[in-house]
C-alpha cells in the first residue's frame, strides 16, 4: 500500500477581512484572522490614523507564534471620527499588510461648552447627569472632566451650555462647585445650576396692584433682571391681582408666591427665556397604559398613613354683632368690668348718650374712661356715682374666634376618622378658615399615591402631566411630573428616570385653581410687610440735585446764581465762601 504524505508550503503571513466590533465613543474592538502557514509569526501590529497614514501604532516584537485570530481594544478615540486601519505580520519570509479598512466611533449625545470652549471630548460620558425639579429647586447638571484636549480645568463660576445632537438645548446655566482630583491627567468633578441663578441677583421689594400675574413678572424681569438676557417671553396672563407686596424676596421666590396663588407653574429654559402657564397646559410625551412599551421599572406607591379626613381650622377672630351689656351702680365704684373686649363702644346712663375718651390717654374732658386691655369702664372722678336706680349700658363688639372644621365623608366611611387641627392667626374670617379646611381635605383626605419610571424618551420635563390607566391595578389618574433625572449611558443614549408628584400637590393645585375661578380678583398677600424703598445718597446725586436749582453764572469758574431769588449781583455766591440758605 501507498501512503500519501501531504505538506504545507511555508509562506508569507496572510490575512482575512478584519471586523470591526464594540463599537463606542471613544472605544473600539478590531480583530483580523492572520495566517502563517508552516512558519511562526516574529513580529504582529496594527496601524491606525485618522487620515490612511500610521499615526498611531500597536507594535509586538520578539514573538514566536502561530497565527490565529488577532484582536485588539482601541481607546482613547475621539467621538463622531472615522478612522483608517491595517494590520501587519512578519515571519521568516517576510512582513505583509492586510488592505486599509475604517470605523467611525459614535458620536457624542450631546455638545458641551464650558466657557465658551468645546469640552465635549473631555466629559466621561457615564457621569453626566441633569436633574429638573419642579421649580421649587433649581435644576443641576453633574459630570466629571478630565482635560484630555489639554485646555486645562475649567475654573468655577463658567456658563455651561450642553446641546443635544438634534441642536436643542438639554441644559444652561454656570458651574458652582469644582472638585479637583489628582489622577494622572487632570481631571475634576463639577455640579452645575440652572439660569435661575442669574434671575436671583437682585431681591424684589415693591407693591403691585390690580395687574395681571403677566404683567407683575414681566415688571420684576424688566426691574430686577436687567442685564441677565432673561427674558418673560412665555408668560401667560392667568389672573389680576388687587395686591401684592414683596420685601426684599428674590425673584424666583415672588413668582412661586404667584404660582402659589394661582395654581400655575414656571420655570427657566436653557435658552434663559421664563415660562408661566397653568399646569393643565403642558402635557408629558407620552401616557402609560397596559399596552405602552416606551417606559420601564413603573413603581406606584400608596400611603395612607398621611390620612386626614376632619380638619379644624382655627384662625384668628372677627367682630361680633352689637352685643349691649348694662350694669348698675352701688353708689361706691367708678369702674365697670365688661365680659369682653369691646369695639366701636357707645355708651348710655339712663338712656342718655355719654362721652367716651381712652385710659391714659384722655385725661379730661369726658363722662367715661375705656381700658381696652383691661376690659373696664372707668367714670370720671367729677361725675356723681351711679346708684342701683342708675342704669350704664354699653353697646359694643366683641372678638370671636374663627373656629371652623370641615370633613370628607367619602373617606371616613372607607378609612374612619382621621382628625387634624391647624392654628392660623392671620385667618380673619370663616369663609378663609373654610377654604383652607378644604386645602387640606383636598391634600390628604386620600392616600398619597406617588411613584417613578425609566425612558429613554426625550422631553420629560418637571411640570408636565401624564395619564397612568392600568386597570389590572385599579389604576387610572392624572399625575405630576415632580423630577426628570436625564443620565448618559454613552453610545449616544440617555436615559430618564421620571418621579411623580403625590396627589397632594396635585390637590392642592386643582384647590387652587378652582378658588382662583371662583373669585379671581380678590387674591391679596401681606399688605403689612411693605418696606419703603431705601435710596442711598452719594455725591454725585447731591451734586446732581443741586445743579438741577442753580445755573453757572459766567462771572467766574465758582459763581453761580441762585434761581429762585433775585437776579442783582448781590445774589452771587462762591462756593468756597458762601452757605446758601433756604
Amino acid at each position: 500500500m501507498l501512503l500519501l504524505l501531504s505538506s504545507v508550503e511555508p509562506a508569507a503571513p496572510s490575512f482575512s477581512a478584519p471586523s470591526v466590533t464594540n463599537v463606542a465613543q471613544t472605544s473600539v474592538t478590531v480583530s483580523i484572522y492572520i495566517a502563517t502557514p508552516a512558519l511562526l509569526i516574529s513580529r504582529r501590529g496594527l496601524q491606525f490614523s485618522t487620515t490612511p497614514y500610521p499615526e498611531r501604532v500597536i507594535d509586538e516584537t520578539g514573538l514566536s507564534s502561530t497565527g490565529g485570530i488577532y484582536s485588539l481594544d482601541l481607546t482613547n478615540l475621539t467621538p463622531g471620527n472615522s478612522y483608517f486601519f491595517r494590520f501587519y505580520a512578519e515571519n521568516s519570509l517576510g512582513l505583509e499588510y492586510s488592505p486599509w479598512s475604517t470605523f467611525t466611533t459614535l458620536p457624542t449625545a450631546y455638545n458641551v461648552t464650558i466657557g465658551g470652549i468645546d469640552r465635549t471630548t473631555d466629559i466621561l460620558a457615564n457621569t453626566l447627569q441633569i436633574e429638573d425639579i419642579i421649580n421649587d429647586q433649581v435644576n443641576t447638571c453633574t459630570f466629571t472632566l478630565v482635560d484630555r484636549s489639554g485646555n486645562g480645568l475649567p475654573s468655577n463660576d463658567n456658563e455651561i451650555v450642553i446641546t443635544s445632537n438634534a441642536g436643542t438645548r438639554i441644559f444652561g446655566g454656570y458651574t458652582t462647585q469644582v472638585e479637583i482630583s489628582k489622577e494622572g491627567v487632570p481631571r475634576a468633578s463639577y455640579q452645575c445650576t440652572d439660569y435661575t441663578r442669574l434671575l436671583d441677583r437682585l431681591l424684589v421689594h415693591r407693591v403691585y396692584e390690580s395687574m395681571t400675574d403677566a404683567a407683575i413678572i414681566s415688571d420684576i424681569v424688566s426691574r430686577y433682571c436687567v442685564g441677565s438676557g432673561i427674558s418673560a417671553t412665555y408668560v401667560v396672563s392667568s389672573a389680576t391681582i388687587d395686591k401684592i407686596s414683596f420685601n426684599y424676596i428674590q425673584p424666583s421666590q415672588a413668582i412661586r408666591k404667584l404660582c402659589e396663588l394661582t395654581g400655575n407653574s414656571w420655570y427657566i429654559d436653557y435658552n434663559k427665556a421664563l415660562h408661566y402657564f397653568p399646569l393643565a397646559t403642558n402635557v408629558a410625551p407620552f401616557n402609560i397604559t397596559s399596552s405602552t412599551s416606551t417606559y420601564s421599572n413603573l413603581k406606584i406607591r400608596n400611603d395612607a398613613t398621611q390620612i386626614k379626613n376632619r380638619v379644624y381650622v382655627r384662625g384668628g377672630t372677627k367682630l361680633s354683632d352689637y352685643t349691649t351689656y348694662s350694669t348698675k351702680g352701688d353708689g361706691v365704684k367708678r369702674q365697670f368690668v365688661l365680659p369682653d373686649k369691646p369695639h366701636d363702644v357707645t355708651v348710655t346712663l339712663n338712656g342718655a348718650a355719654k362721652t367716651l375718651g381712652i385710659k391714659n390717654v384722655n385725661t379730661t374732658g369726658y363722662d367715661y374712661y375705656l381700658n381696652f386691655q383691661e376690659k373696664y369702664m372707668e367714670q370720671s372722678s367729677l361725675a356723681t356715682l351711679l346708684t342701683s336706680t342708675d342704669t350704664l349700658a354699653i353697646t359694643y363688639k366683641y372678638d370671636i374666634p374663627i373656629l371652623v372644621a370641615i370633613e370628607n365623608t367619602a373617606s371616613i366611611i372607607a378609612s374612619g376618622v382621621h382628625e387634624f387641627a391647624l392654628f392660623d392667626k392671620s385667618i380673619s374670617t370663616t369663609q378663609s378658615a373654610r377654604d383652607r379646611a378644604t386645602a387640606e381635605l383636598t391634600d390628604y383626605a386620600n392616600s398619597i399615591i406617588e411613584g417613578s419610571f425609566t425612558t429613554t424618551t426625550a422631553g420629560f420635563l418637571s411640570g408636565q402631566y401624564i395619564n397612568i390607566n392600568l386597570s389590572e391595578y385599579g389604576i387610572n389618574a392624572n399625575y405630576l411630573v415632580q423630577q426628570v433625572i436625564t443620565r448618559s449611558l454613552g453610545a449616544n443614549t440617555f436615559s430618564y428616570e421620571v418621579s411623580l408628584a403625590s396627589a397632594k400637590t396635585l390637590g392642592i393645585v386643582k384647590f387652587l385653581i378652582n378658588l382662583l375661578e371662583t373669585n379671581k380678583n380678590l387674591v391679596e398677600l401681606d399688605q403689612n410687610e411693605v418696606v419703603d424703598e431705601l435710596v442711598t445718597i452719594t455725591d454725585a446725586l447731591l451734586s446732581d440735585s443741586l445743579l438741577d436749582s442753580l445755573v453757572t453764572d459766567s462771572a467766574g469758574l465758582y459763581s453761580t446764581w441762585c434761581t429762585g431769588g433775585e437776579t442783582s449781583p448781590s445774589t452771587r455766591a462762591r462756593w468756597d465762601l458762601f452757605e446758601w440758605g433756604a
